[in-house]
């Protein structure tokens, strides 16, 4: 037999694709990329080498090296690695490369076949290119080769039973499934995670769940349905190499109250950047964003100020948002050593949370909840994440949290929507409001409480006394009424304006912690109604338990990523877009490759817009015989279809997007 042939040491499911690399082989790769021989996931395996055959949870800050944790866990067995975003995949896919080589790994994802066609396209082998990529995205769908690299919604949603899902169980029976940061994800796609790593625990496959913030909630009913116990729940932060991290300060935290326009806020942003600090803005919505970096480019030239000022978010083309990206990371907020700073104000939505390693000097952010803060303080002196002591500022706060007291419904004309008001925007709406008072009301307690995070036996009792009570519904309110309670919400805070916070290490996962347990066991009291966060992550649970099937593997994608977005061109570039279009077609025909369209000319003008905008605002073009005629009628019929079919194919997707678009401030709408 072929197993006979190359020696009895291969099994059936190595055939195809080859060995995994063992244990020594990865720990040797480490040393080299790392530079040393001595790193504390070595270490860690060599005094619990037990650990390495048991699923685990890791718990580790942004930055402490997870992902090399999870190649030596599963070094010598097929690695199946999820994240929840594109960016953040494709970095993880160039590491593993290095680690494992390009012949060893795949990507999988909605837009990997382009990505690895840009990674491998050069001038002189277009072809080569085109079929490499093809070749690999084959290898990546039929989970081929030994280390997969996706997204969550590639594989995730075989938890949903739709036609073929046997196919990845399979994989996952002989496999290590790596499941990356499970708090990005909505309480649906949580719990269809939570199911996938059931599952496959279940079928005799290995998992690991690390992530650098972990819900409580989440914890216990992965802890129960995988069959961990104690010693499978690694907290970095709790092991003793670690005592000195857990208790170093980087931050300390202000409340800072504005009245919608921001004007208490844009001196203190401004005269930072202007004394020579990297400050990062980050808001919760693409439309306060946009406002307030308005805001801040009038107030910089009313001043006759030099300021450098970007704006970022995800309404920007694809080059462009790359583009800004690479000026953000590179230029003016790089992580790493040795290279000079420039002072100036980043002003960006969450997407800098998790894809982007960069280093501020200071953080101005909106309400959120306090694992989306806590992801955003990462940002901030990052260079001294790995080292003990109080690296924060003494006269200072280098965290403003800044609090909207503003009554009044904003108008579109501000540029703010209706909910962007008390508290922040996107509160009610891109975060749960609940999660975010109670994330407030932790965070204002261990002020009041000497700085030390009380605990839920101390702080339960305090939400149902005044001033709390009246911050939260009643258990007979429907909603809609958030106004008063988000008005008592900031009363209360305001008590708190003229102190700050120091908070460690350790102290940032226990205020995560005791925010998603207070929205736990705070829904038990009779009096309050704490909304449908958790309700919502267990409902879900409850009916992947009953056996729900999707009929199509589309329906159950769409699902898991609960999409909410349109593809479209601008009708302001619309006409440039037909232009480069149809000069590309005439060079190229009859030959036509969508790579190339898809990498060369969709990447300048397409951009994605929230479905709730207004449906009228949306169009699709696509008279393919009129739109390109010239191209069509140079070739003979058959040919001419030909190509009429492709570029229908090709197109036909794309929808206009009747809204402003500029290179500085992306796509202009208003968010609900």
């Amino acid at each position: 037999s072929l197993v006979e042939d190359v020696g009895g040491d291969i099994a059936i499911e190595d055939v195809e694709v080859g060995l995994a690399k063992g244990a020594d082989a990865v720990s040797e790769g480490l040393s080299s990329l790392l530079k040393t021989n001595n790193f504390w996931q070595k270490e860690f395996f060599k005094g619990r080498p037990d650990l390495k055959t048991k699923n685990l949870i890791l718990v580790a800050p942004t930055g402490f090296g997870k992902t090399e944790f999870a190649y030596l866990w599963g070094a010598g067995k097929k690695n199946l690695m999820i994240l929840p975003l594109q960016s953040a995949t494709n970095m993880i896919f160039t590491r593993t490369e290095k680690l494992y080589g390009k012949e060893q790994v795949s990507l999988l994802h909605g837009d990997a076949a382009l990505e690895l066609y840009v990674r491998s396209k050069t001038d002189n082998v277009q072809e080569i290119a085109e079929s490499n990529s093809r070749k690999a995205m084959d290898m990546a769908r039929h989970l081929a080769k030994p280390f997969i690299v996706a997204t969550a919604d590639q594989i995730a949603p075989a938890t949903l039973k739709y036609p073929g899902f046997e196919r990845i169980f399979a994989v996952l029976m002989n496999s290590v499934l790596v499941v990356d940061e499970v708090q990005a994800y909505d309480p649906q796609a949580a719990a269809i995670v939570t199911c996938l790593l059931q599952q496959s625990a279940a079928l005799g496959g290995k998992v690991l769940l690390m992530t650098a913030t972990l819900p409580p909630f989440i914890y216990k009913e992965i802890k129960m349905r995988a069959g961990l116990n104690e010693d499978q729940f690694v907290k970095l932060l709790d092991l003793p190499r670690f005592a000195g991290i857990s208790d170093a300060i980087r931050h300390r935290i202000e409340f800072l109250f504005h009245n919608g326009t921001y004007n208490t806020v844009l001196d203190r942003i401004i005269k930072s950047a202007y004394i020579g600090n990297k400050v990062l803005v980050i808001m919760n919505t693409v439309s306060s964003a946009c406002y307030i970096y308005d805001c801040i480019k009038n107030k910089i030239f009313e001043n006759g100020l030099q300021v450098d000022t970007v704006l970022l978010h995800s309404r920007f083309t694809f080059e462009r948002r790359k583009e800004l990206e690479k000026l953000v990371t590179e230029k003016y907020m790089p992580n790493k050593q040795g290279i000079a700073s420039i002072p100036c104000i980043i002003v960006a939505t969450q997407i800098v949370e998790a894809s982007l390693d960069i280093d501020a000097d200071l953080l101005f952010t909106e309400p959120a909840p306090a694992d989306s803060i806590v992801q955003r303080m990462g940002r901030v002196y990052r260079r001294f994440a790995r080292e003990g002591g109080n690296r924060a500022p003494e006269e200072w706060a280098n965290v403003v949290m800044m609090i909207n007291t503003d009554k009044k419904k904003s108008s579109k004309k501000k540029g703010n929507s209706k909910s962007d008001m008390l508290l922040g925007s996107g509160v009610g709406t891109v975060y749960d409001r609940d999660l975010v008072a109670l994330s407030i009301v932790v965070l204002v307690n261990t002020i009041r409480n000497n700085n030390e995070i009380l605990n839920q036996v101390q702080i339960l009792p305090i939400l149902s006394e005044e001033p709390w009570i009246k911050c939260f519904r009643k258990k007979k309110e429907k909603r809609g009424s958030e106004s008063s309670i988000n008005a008592e919400m900031c009363k209360v805070i305001k008590q708190f304006a003229d102190k700050t916070y120091l908070i460690t290490e350790k102290g940032k996962s226990t205020w995560v912690e005791q925010s998603y347990e207070l929205l736990e066991n705070g829904g038990s009291d009779p009096l309050l109604n704490f909304g449908r966060y958790i309700s919502k992550y267990r409902e879900t649970l409850d009916v992947l338990d009953s056996g729900y099937c999707s009929d199509k593997k589309r329906d159950a994608m769409r699902l898991f990523r609960n999409i909410s977005d349109i593809t479209g061109i601008p009708s302001c570039m619309v006409g440039d877009f037909y232009n480069e279009v149809k000069e590309w077609a005439d060079t190229n025909a009859p030959k036509l490759n969508y790579l190339e369209l898809a990498t060369d000319i969709f990447p300048r003008y397409v951009v994605s817009c929230p479905r709730f905008v207004n449906k009228d605002m949306f169009y699709s073009f696509l008279d393919i015989e009129k739109t390109f005629p010239s191209t069509l009628s140079s070739f003979d019929i058959e040919t001419q279809k030909k190509m009429e079919n492709k570029l229908t194919r090709w197109l036909s997707d794309l929808m206009i997007i009747n809204l402003e678009y500029n290179p500085e401030k992306g796509l202009k709408y208003y968010d609900l």
